[in-house]
């Protein structure tokens, strides 16, 4: 860890700088917001505005999407590499390749301005926007169907739109020629340019004003301020290693994401050795976007309360294999490099800090457990057609992005809300009426999903129910790129997984077609109705704890139906259709009773153990104990194994096959041996091993210190 400098500067000159710069970022951001066209900026705020210190190490951001962050940093240290002499005063670069020093993705093109002050290099400005098109083989430029990146769109390592303030019209005339709705794509870039001008003009300022050695290691405290603290909160988790997985699909394909992570000390190492090699399909990814991903969920999850900067990054460590889907090289296609396999490592790796935090009993963060974030599971599609002036258009549904969250320890998911820890967000739904004055379709449902995806003693928020129709114009195409179409979401705590996407078309002539989450040329015409129904997240606790009442408000709320809440959550009623408590659990002993009887014997007996009785006790899991080298459940006192055996070993495990059809996917149920009770639901391929563990140093070295 890097010393802070020796000058002492006060902390409320250091707070004001901070806030100084925040007000940058915020005025870049709205020069943006003021000046682009399309609505996936100016309606959906799919932009962000990055600053970086000279040396490309982040400072803070501004805009909606945080994600961005630590990409621009790669972005910035890329072009410095690139160009490592002749860097000067009204330089502005750009960058989209992923490959080569790009952002997220080619869409997210990286727009890059050095900022000077008397001759001396003194920072950077970052503006990232979504295009609409970048070029390649599909409108919009995200290209299921593409088996290589060549493919996929118009890629550029770093390379000059400016040279010392002069434009570069060959670059510009190279996006003119290869992109479709040059205009628009055009006057989105320029936006992203006039935003860095605005940062870099107000950046100049505030500089001047305190002297760049003042900045200079201002901003220097700062990061290491952050940085020590960040360090401190690592250090109140239990040290040890846990470990989750999952599996990006590709149809009835599937790609393997493990992550270990490792705490040790005040470090967090995260492995992601044994991730499935690289593929042909477009959603290869590469370490740095998987980070950006990662770390902005961590701190979410951590140290809302911190500056964003680069100090957050500094204690954690990514072990990504080369020539996997998390570290592609060329020629793999890696359009959506920020989506599919990115979105699910980086929740895969924030799985197993919660599985650290629960084993931590002094650590905070341990109070905002909850199942899977929401990121992974997008119900996302982009359309081409002739617009309603008759010239080609292109749009990206992002309402697809409103995933219901999963719920924490005493709290019900948020509908519509993707996470249910995160930050405060103006990212948001496109209003219907933009939605249809710009392009040729009208709007006919939009709402909350109801049923029984994601219960539990507190339940998931309902995804995105969303349905158009072409209007006004002859045909639309589309490309799909939805996640998780068999492989749900898991709660926690014995939470159940939650719902997952679905791609339907109601055609004019009464007949429905479900369409593939990764199809390519799917075409509606004037009659057809395409829904999607977005994931949700899962819910926390057995679903026989919840409150009658709770449950009987959502039958209220139409969120359950009444025959949905008797069977999920053992609700019965009284002659005035009210819940009846005494029936009710008579209902929910009994079908504790059937889990039991239905359930595969514990792969260890209980009674060939035996807890200590006078050890402290530690958490292992949410409602799972330490005594003395014995796992034991917290409410029943069952026993469920000795270190440094898996927890569960002691668990009858009860399979239920998923009713999705298609692959054949398994909830696993880790029942309390006396109560049958729900300690943890595990979602897994059927010919997958148990893929989660909790081994925090108490646990494994409780029988070597006995």
């Amino acid at each position: 860890m890097k010393t802070s400098p020796v000058k002492t500067i006060d902390p409320i000159s250091l707070e004001v700088l901070r806030s100084r710069l925040e007000a940058i970022g915020d005025e870049a951001a709205a020069a943006l917001e003021r000046t682009a066209i399309s609505p996936v900026v100016t309606e959906s705020k799919d932009y962000s505005c990055t600053m970086l210190d000279a040396q490309g190490r982040l400072i803070m951001g501004a805009g909606q999407i945080q994600f961005h962050f630590g990409a621009a940093s790669n972005a910035v240290r890329s072009t410095m590499a690139r160009f490592p002499d002749s860097i000067a005063d009204g330089d502005v670069f750009i960058a989209n390749d992923p490959h080569h020093g790009g952002g997220l993705h080619p869409q997210d093109v990286m727009i890059q301005r050095p900022v000077f002050l008397h001759g001396q290099l003194i920072a950077w400005v970052v503006m990232s926007a979504h295009m609409m098109d970048v070029g390649g083989m599909v409108a919009g430029s995200f290209a299921p169907m593409a088996t290589e990146c060549f493919q996929e769109a118009l890629r550029l390592p770093p390379v000059r739109l400016f040279r010392q303030g002069v434009e570069v019209t060959e670059v510009w005339d190279i996006f003119r020629n290869n992109v479709r709705v040059a205009a628009l794509v055009e006057m989105d870039m320029r936006s992203l340019v006039a935003g860095c001008h605005v940062a870099q003009e107000k950046l100049m300022g505030v500089v001047d004003s305190m002297g760049v050695d003042v900045f200079v290691d201002s901003i220097q405290i700062i990061r290491d301020l952050s940085e020590a603290e960040m360090r401190r909160r690592i250090g109140l988790l239990s040290d040890g290693t846990y470990r989750a997985s999952s599996w990006t699909e590709w149809e009835d394909e599937f790609f393997k994401v493990p992550c270990e992570l490792t705490v040790a000390g005040d470090r967090l190492i995260f492995d992601f050795t044994g991730a499935s090699p690289q593929t042909q399909h477009y959603f290869n990814s590469k370490p740095y976007i998987i980070e950006s991903e990662m770390v902005a969920q961590v701190a979410w999850l951590m140290a809302s309360d911190l500056p964003f900067d680069d100090g957050i990054f500094a204690p954690l460590e990514l072990r990504c294999p080369e020539g996997t889907i998390v570290n592609s090289i060329e020629p793999a296609p890696i359009a959506a490099g920020h989506m599919d396999v990115a979105l699910n490592a980086a929740e895969v790796g924030v799985q197993t800090l919660r599985l650290a935090l629960a084993a931590s009993p002094e650590h905070p963060a341990r109070a905002h457990l909850a199942g899977w974030g929401a990121s992974s599971a997008l119900g996302l599609h982009t359309w081409a057609c002739a617009g309603i002036d008759g010239s080609p258009d292109a749009f990206i549904m992002l309402d697809g992005n409103w995933v219901g969250s999963s719920a924490g320890s005493g709290c019900d998911g948020m509908a519509l809300s993707g996470n249910i820890v995160g930050p405060e967000s103006d990212y948001s739904f496109t209003d219907v009426e933009i939605l249809e004055s710009w392009y040729p379709i009208l709007i006919s449902e939009k709402s909350s999903r109801t049923g029984t995806g994601g219960a539990g003693r507190f339940r998931a928020g309902g995804g995105n129910n969303m349905g158009f129709t072409p209007h006004g114009t002859d045909r639309l195409v589309g490309a799909m790129l939805g996640m998780r179409r068999w492989l749900p979401l898991e709660g926690a705590a014995g939470g159940m997984p939650g719902a997952c996407t679905r791609f339907l078309i109601r055609r004019a002539d009464g007949s429905v077609d479900e369409v593939a989450t990764h199809a390519s040329g799917v075409t509606i015409e004037p009659g057809d109705t395409f829904e999607f129904h977005c994931a949700n997240g899962g819910g926390f606790g057995d679903p026989l704890d919840r409150e009658l009442a709770s449950v009987h408000e959502d039958i209220l709320l139409g969120r359950l139906t009444r025959a949905e809440a008797e069977e999920t959550y053992g609700l019965r009623f009284d002659a005035h259709g009210r819940p009846d408590a005494a029936a009710s659990s008579a209902r929910r002993t009994e079908m504790l009773a059937d889990r039991l009887d239905r359930a595969t014997p514990a792969r260890t007996s209980a009674e060939a153990t035996s807890a200590a009785g006078t050890a402290p006790r530690l958490p292992l899991y949410v409602g799972v104990v330490n005594e003395g080298g014995t796992a034991i459940a917290e409410e029943s006192g069952a026993v469920l194994a000795r270190s440094p055996a898996h927890w569960t070993d002691g668990c009858p495990v009860l399979i239920d096959v998923r009713p999705e059809g298609g692959p054949e996917v398994h909830v696993r149920s880790y029942l309390d041996p006396k109560t049958g009770k729900i300690l943890y639901a595990e979602v897994a391929l059927a010919s997958e091993a148990r893929g989660f563990d909790s081994s925090p140093l108490h646990w494994t070295d409780a029988a070597r210190r006995a």
